[in-house]
């Protein structure tokens, strides 16, 4: 059966709803524009504009930022009271009558009686020598000329000497003294008559002089008093060096260690501590001056930067005073010969050191060593140089000086009113007596 199809009727009925529903879609638009007609017009709003006056300004270029200021680190105070025992001490008296008496810093790197003086003394037959003697062994010194001194020791002995590096002469970078009222005077070797050296009085210096063990790259170790840079040499003086864009300033006296770190910086430690690798001056890398150390029962030991390794910083219960010298007397021994003879008397060496005050000079590596003829005990001659032993039982090989060397120019001996010479290439040994 088909299905049913739509017919003319159905078709009608259609056609009625679609013009419907378009009949009331027009009268609701119609209705929509009439309500728009009979509404209020709008209103335009109209806005007043100022103007605006804009003023140009010079804006300057920023200043670059200021530089940070040096840290100043500040530990504790030292830990020991201070006594000045071993501090330089004594009255000067300048060419204008002025007298200052107080604890002395001379030449700025000597501030303790166990210093070496660097000096050069006159022989008889002209020329000079290359000498040396510890301040402790001076009881006067007066000024004669722009480079020379006359020395009174405290034996009564007088000698002159003369200038050799900064020490004497008008090359004295400057003496201070540090009054009882805490005030300093500097002076130069111009305003100098006379210095008396004298034991320190009952006021305690400001400063305590800086005092450690020291070991070098080659394992050698010495303990004294120390002078560091050529130039810092108390617990007040300041190390500068840079770490991370800043600029350290620590006082010695905070300083526990300083230690080798690299050909470029040093490792710092404080005694509350804390550790800095520090570079950037020459307190901490290659370009120091030189490192120093007062050894009591040796004389002193100086070093460059290559052969530094560390140098630890403490206090010593036997503080070294001017009862530890009395001005030295003449050397004294027994001289043996590589023949076996036997010579004893007084004895001059090199032609020149003729005093236990002298110095033996010496190297080990790049260790400069200066020993006071008075703390040997003995002397060997060795292939490369010679032995010296101490009096306090250390020994060391020393070669590269005219002291120690084929350039020694021999021993006199003189004893019992006879005098006899041994040549160098005949020496053998040789002990001390005083």
């Amino acid at each position: 059966m088909k299905e049913h199809e739509p017919g003319l009727q159905e078709d009608a009925k259609n056609l009625s709803v679609v013009t419907g529903s378009a009949l009331l879609a027009a009268l609701i638009t119609i209705g929509l524009f009439v309500n728009r007609a009979t509404a209020e017009p709008e209103q335009t709003v109209v806005r007043e504009v100022q103007p605006v006056v804009v003023e140009v300004v010079d804006i300057p270029a920023p200043e670059p930022p200021a530089p940070p200021e040096p840290v100043v680190v500040q530990v504790e105070p030292a830990r020991a009271p201070l006594t000045g025992i071993n501090r330089l001490y004594g009255t000067v008296t300048t060419v204008y009558d002025a007298e200052f008496t107080g604890y002395l810093r001379w030449d700025r790197n000597e501030g303790s009686w166990t210093d070496l003086l660097d000096a050069t003394k006159p022989r008889r037959h002209g020329g000079s020598s290359v000498s040396g003697i510890r301040f402790g062994h001076v009881d006067r010194i007066d000024v004669t000329g722009r480079s020379s001194a006359t020395f009174t020791l405290r034996n009564g002995e007088r000698m002159e000497l003369r200038a050799n590096a900064s020490d004497l002469g008008s090359g004295l970078r400057a003496l201070l003294v540090e009054e009882s009222d805490g005030g300093v005077v500097e002076l130069e070797w111009r305003d100098l008559e006379s210095v008396d050296f004298e034991a320190p009085g009952s006021t305690p210096p400001l400063e305590s002089r800086m005092h450690g063990t020291l070991r070098t790259r080659s394992g050698l170790e010495f303990t004294g008093y120390v002078t560091w840079d050529v130039d810092e040499i108390y617990s007040g003086d300041i190390l500068d060096g840079d770490t991370d864009g800043r600029r350290m300033r620590i006082p010695f006296g905070d300083i526990a260690s300083i230690e080798r770190n690299s050909a470029r910086s040093s490792r710092v430690t404080l005694h509350n501590g804390e550790q800095y690798v520090l570079e950037g001056t020459n307190d901490v890398d290659g370009s120091i001056s030189g490192i120093e150390i007062s050894d009591a029962t040796l004389g002193a030991v100086k070093l460059d930067w290559d052969e530094f390794d560390r140098v630890e910083f403490h206090g010593t219960v036997d503080e070294v005073g001017t009862v530890n010298f009395d001005g030295g007397s003449r050397i004294e021994g027994t001289v043996t010969d590589r023949f076996g003879d036997r010579y004893t008397g007084t004895i001059v060496w090199d032609a020149d050191e003729a005093y236990t005050w002298e110095m033996l000079n010496g190297e080990i590596g790049d260790v400069a060593f200066h020993i006071e003829f008075g703390q040997i005990e003995r002397i060997e001659k060795s292939r490369r140089g010679a032995r010296v032993t101490l009096k306090d039982g250390r020994s060391f090989e020393l070669s590269d000086s005219n002291d120690v060397d084929r350039g020694n120019r021999g021993l006199t001996i003189r004893t019992d009113g006879r005098q006899y010479e041994v040549d160098w290439s005949d020496f053998a040994e040789v002990s001390f007596s005083h």
